[in-house]
């Protein structure tokens, strides 16, 4: 598939407007899933703990139709793989040229020996989320977790 322009744009739980938008090149689509390449968009340095996002930095985006989280695995400059973060996120939306997604605060950093690191409930709860978006969020987690043990596509390479 030839590469095409996309705005990736990510909305912040409970809200309606974009906390930010980058873009991106959709580098493969299929029925269930669609994957970006994107340029770490931030002159800034985030420092995740075991790793930190850097300028030159390049994210493959992996977006599922019925998955409600989405998984960036993150490479260095030099093509290094650095680890994934995945967003425990309401189902994404998929419009013609803007992938749209809804963050639930929820987070899963995942380490290239496969240590999986859960991050943010806090700030899930301070949502006061329905006993559904926390099921949901719950079973996104576990089933993340599965897709790590079983080494499931985007985590091969542990």
């Amino acid at each position: 598939m030839i590469a095409r322009d996309v705005t990736i744009t990510k909305v912040k739980a409970g809200q309606q407007q974009a906390a930010f938008s980058y873009s991106g090149d959709i580098v493969y689509r299929d029925d269930e899933m669609i994957v970006a390449r994107c340029p770490w968009p931030s002159s800034k340095v985030v420092d995740l703990g075991p790793f930190a996002l850097e300028p030159g930095d390049i994210f493959m985006e992996y977006y599922y139709r019925s998955q409600w989280f989405n998984i960036f695995a993150i490479y260095d400059a030099a093509g290094a793989l650095k680890g994934w973060y995945c967003n425990v996120t309401a189902p994404v939306e998929i419009l013609s040229d803007e992938i749209r997604w809804h963050d639930l605060e929820v987070d899963l950093l995942v380490l290239p020996d496969g240590t999986a690191l859960e991050l943010d409930w806090d700030d899930l709860e301070k949502l006061h989320p329905s006993p559904q978006v926390r099921q949901q969020a719950e079973q996104a987690l576990a089933t993340l977790h599965r897709w790590v043990r079983e080494k499931r596509a985007p985590f091969r390479q542990l």
